[in-house]
């Protein structure tokens, strides 16, 4: 591959890195903080492309460049050879293009099901005097909307019974678990899960976030993103269900994904 095809490359690379940061697909590999940092660096690598192409097109054209080819004393079976052996490295460009043209989907259910991620660890806050662990009130409203990670964290740890007495609304996939569905992470099987994936950097380090879900509602396919209003029963985030709450559901209806899908 020539100096210009290299330039070339690397100004495709340009393009496709700042065409994710700025659609904001991106969202699908890494978490929000990384995308200027996506931008910043697409934009660098199309400067310096372009830098680079105008500087070998300007030394072309004062001939700084042209130089008289030595006698080629090559075979045909020499040229065949070396115009063979440059294909390969214009492989280069198929996943550029497809980064371009091809978005691609989230993780959801299958990444579940297949067991490519695990159930996210659950920090436990520092207690407070009397043993208790202090989360504060939840935010306000008849049923606020509490990301699942901190739904997790307080079922599992908060001594203050809040959520006893209130109405939750958490966003979700679902997951389903009896019918060759996904295992639950404490191994039982019946019944749906809504599910989240966390990821600390990238999708490479995606883990998997569940709540059991109960009561009679209209149970839609695996990966449909859910609005779900409900109640967590006390007690059910507990060592023996590898601290996973379970959720009695009052409403629930399919929403689109949202932009932001790794919670």
């Amino acid at each position: 591959m020539n100096r210009l095809a290299q330039n070339f490359v690397l100004l495709l690379i340009g393009i496709a890195v700042v065409k994710i940061a700025a659609d904001g697909t991106y969202l699908r590999y890494v978490k929000p903080a990384l995308g200027p940092f996506l931008l910043a660096s697409g934009l660098v690598l199309v400067l310096l492309a372009v830098t680079a192409i105008l500087r070998d097109l300007r030394r072309t054209r004062t001939g700084a460049v042209i130089e008289h080819p030595p006698t080629d004393h090559r075979t045909p079976n020499d040229v065949a050879t070396e115009s063979h052996s440059g294909r390969p490295q214009w492989l280069l460009l198929a996943p550029i293009a497809a980064l371009l043209i091809v978005v691609p989907p989230a993780l959801g259910a299958g990444s579940v099901n297949s067991g490519s991620t695990a159930q996210a660890s659950v920090g436990q806050p520092a207690a407070t005097d009397g043993g208790k662990y202090d989360f504060g009130p939840l935010p306000a409203g008849p049923a606020p909307t509490v990301r699942m990670y901190d739904l997790i964290d307080r079922a599992s740890y908060d001594s203050s019974g809040v959520l006893d007495d209130h109405d939750v609304t958490v966003v979700g996939f679902i997951v389903r678990t009896a019918a060759d569905g996904a295992p639950r992470t404490d191994g039982s099987l019946g019944g749906v899960d809504l599910a989240r994936l966390v990821i600390t950097c990238c999708v490479a380090d995606a883990q998997t976030m569940r709540i059991h879900l109960a009561g009679d509602f209209p149970l839609p396919a695996d990966d449909t993103w859910v609005f779900v209003r409900g109640r967590v029963q006390p007690n059910s985030a507990v060592p023996r269900t590898r601290m996973t709450p379970t959720l009695t559901v009052a409403d629930l209806h399919a929403i689109p994904a949202p932009a932001r899908v790794y919670g």
